[in-house]
């Protein structure tokens, strides 16, 4: 993977992962060639002075303010070899750990990398930045640039993934490189290896076509190189298997909405699925992209917390119509094999059912306002719930359906109090319960502690 992407990436990690990221993990550095031929800048200098950015802060999605690279660190330089910098450059990074923040001291000399994000040079600890004394391959390779024919390099690989690097590729794969004045079509070896050198300098789209019964996750890449430099671009192939089918209810009629998975046989269909979608509006679902196997069409038994989805009452069920897992046909899918016009005849909805909830303090006293989270149990223990909130009675309604399982937990709407000891503000119980009428009933009490 490129340094310029490998950094984009690092960034990403870190904003979704906001104030609590601890960690930082690199894919690893690329080649001398490759990391010169794709950083914005490359150059030798020392550390003069620090400060901290003013650059406009992000919002996580936890609404925290972050600034991946908060630091600005400013550069005397003593040879650029690539980038048109000055004499003098910044460069930001993060603070260190979390972040992928390298850890520049004023007084050092460094060897840096760096890559343009926006309207600035960044760097981290994922890129061949290094301290000057510990770069000897980087100014090696540096050293021969002057002598060096003009053009740059692009090379890579395609790989079938871990256990099939002894299969065939298919010899209809085919790598197309285009630039502003060149395009060139190719062909991998048997190994799934290519290299083209003696290109102009500039930008490139390096595009993968595979035939049908292949797939891969994205097939094009756009790369700038800079002259007398290189840039990897590879692939990870996949069978192409494609499972097209509907699901009706038991009157023929299209179920709309509903989730089908994909699952291995001897897999729990409730988690572990190999593919996931969710009906059309005809009934329909596609799966693309199946590796050669055998599976199981399981529907709605990947659920998610929606209470108003129209679909959750309908029982979980197999392919080609049953609820018993022992009983469900097996789909067997050849490498890129496409099966078309699968029906799975799903069980009647259940009728509805309602839950209505009383809660109290423990002196019976209704609570407004308390929070209720409903955990839909019925495939099993799961983490996903969803809420509602009783009104000035202390009553709430859940809406559900016979034969559904739930965990109903309560608390109420105090603010929190804080305490020298560890431990909870009010105490109550969780309610499981199994939905077996029209109408059911609970009463959850919670006591106050402090």
């Amino acid at each position: 993977m490129r340094p310029v992407v490998l950094l984009l990436g690092v960034v990403i990690v870190v904003l979704l992962a906001g104030p609590r990221a601890n960690a930082c993990t690199c894919a690893g550095s690329s080649p001398p060639c490759e990391s010169f031929g794709t950083a914005s800048a490359v150059f030798a200098g020392t550390v003069i002075g620090e400060r901290v950015s003013e650059r406009p802060k992000r919002m996580d999605r936890n609404e925290v303010e972050i600034d991946w690279a908060p630091r600005a660190v400013k550069f005397s330089v003593e040879q650029a070899y690539s980038g048109g910098i000055g004499t003098e450059v910044e460069v930001f990074t993060g603070r260190g750990g979390g972040d992928c923040g390298y850890g520049f001291r004023i007084g050092q000399r460094y060897l840096v990398y760096a890559y343009r994000y926006k309207d600035n040079l960044t760097t981290s600890i994922c890129t061949r930045t290094r301290l000057f004394t510990q770069a000897t391959e980087d100014l090696a390779f540096l050293g021969t640039l002057s002598s060096a024919r003009p053009g740059v390099t692009i090379y890579g690989s395609i790989s079938l993934g871990e256990g099939r690097e002894d299969e065939p590729l298919s010899p209809d794969i085919l790598i197309t490189i285009e630039g502003e004045s060149q395009r060139k079509e190719i062909r991998p070896d048997a190994k799934g290896r290519y290299r083209v050198s003696g290109l102009p300098p500039g930008k490139y789209k390096v595009t993968l076509q595979l035939p049908d019964a292949l797939t891969t996750y994205r097939n094009e890449e756009e790369i700038t190189v800079t002259d007398r430099g290189c840039a990897a671009v590879g692939w990870y192939i996949t069978d192409n298997g494609r499972v097209n089918g509907r699901v009706v209810n038991a009157d023929g009629e299209p179920v709309a909405g509903i989730l089908v998975g994909l699952v291995d046989p001897g897999a729990n269909p409730n988690e572990n699925h190999v593919k996931l979608d969710r009906t059309d509006d005809e009934g329909n679902f596609r799966f693309s992209g199946v590796p050669r196997g055998r599976y199981l069409i399981a529907v709605n038994h990947t659920r998610f917390p929606e209470p108003n989805d129209p679909t959750r009452s309908y029982p979980p069920s197999f392919y080609p119509g049953v609820i018993d897992k022992e009983q469900a046909q097996a789909i067997t899918v050849g490498a890129g094999e496409k099966l078309n016009d699968l029906v799975v005849r799903v069980p009647a909805k259940q009728p509805p059912s309602v839950v209505k909830v009383s809660v109290v303090w423990s002196d019976g006293s209704p609570i407004a306002k308390a929070h209720l989270s409903i955990a839909d149990v019925t495939q099993g223990e799961v983490n996903l719930a969803h809420s509602v909130q009783t009104d000035a009675q202390g009553q709430a309604t859940i809406d559900g359906y016979v034969g559904q399982k739930l965990i109903v937990s309560a608390r109420s709407d105090r603010t929190w109090i804080p305490s020298s000891r560890n431990e909870p503000m009010e105490r109550a119980e969780p309610v499981r319960l199994t939905l077996d009428r029209p109408t059911n009933t609970v009463r959850i009490v919670i006591t106050k502690i402090r």
